[in-house]
């Protein structure tokens, strides 16, 4: 008898550690969403500053925020698909918006493409059907990322003309030429690079830095600057013939 009181005590402990291990890693990834907020809308924005070197943000105004990252934990997750997808539990209700990049601490996600009002819908960047531009960091050159729907660790950079020097080892970045995402956000790094046949682009390979098989907490972007972008984007002036 006090051998089965002794499991069940014991089971109790460990499901009562489990939550307060969850609670504590919740409460780290919304500390950390808010010191990365801070973060990422300095300028210039820290090149390591994804990566876990932080810098002391005590006198950064929150108020004025371009970048808003909402702390949110993966409940689905694709990877053996050509096309996959990701669920949030986050929606509407906590400010999700369909257009949101996603990240994690070593880099690129995806982006929000459903939302409800309690949950929302991501396409990874482990779907052949989501490019997301980029740049080779070292010669400042852009390009384009896309999964060819095989290895969940690889991906092709594409774009690059031989005159650009890539070497393994370099670094992938987010452009920040779109209001998805801001510059500097890690995707990669070079794996392989050689010419075509014809000499046209490189054939590049890298290697991806985010873990898709082992996603748990993400953060999705909230560019507070995105409707001027957008306004801007989409306007269509009168041609005036002088």
């Amino acid at each position: 008898m006090s051998a089965t009181v002794g499991t069940i005590n014991e089971s109790t402990g460990n499901i009562s550690e489990y939550f307060s291990l969850k609670k504590t890693n919740q409460q780290l990834a919304e500390e950390n969403a808010r010191l990365r907020s801070l973060l990422l809308s300095l300028e210039p924005l820290p090149t390591d500053s994804l990566a876990g070197n932080l810098i002391p943000v005590d006198s950064a105004d929150t108020t004025a925020l371009s970048f808003e990252l909402i702390t949110a934990e993966i409940i689905r997750n694709d990877i053996r698909s050509t096309k996959n997808f990701f669920m949030i539990n986050k929606g509407a209700k906590d400010g999700i918006e369909e257009g949101m990049g996603v990240i994690n601490s070593l880099g690129v996600v995806g982006k929000i493409r459903g939302v409800s009002k309690e949950f929302s819908e991501g396409i990874s960047l482990l779907n052949i059907k989501n490019p997301t531009s980029v740049k080779h960091q070292p010669s400042g050159r852009m390009g384009t990322v896309l999964w060819e729907g095989v290895n969940p660790k690889t991906a092709r950079l594409l774009y690059l003309t031989p005159d650009v020097p890539v070497e393994p080892g370099d670094t992938i970045v987010t452009s920040g030429y779109n209001a998805i995402f801001p510059k500097e956000i890690m995707v990669g790094t070079v794996r392989s690079s050689e010419p075509d046949k014809n000499n046209t682009y490189l054939n590049i390979e890298i290697d991806l830095s985010v873990d898709f098989g082992s996603l748990s907490f993400v953060y999705i972007i909230k560019n507070h600057k995105k409707p001027e972008q957008d306004s801007l984007i989409n306007l269509n002036p009168e041609i005036i013939n002088e």
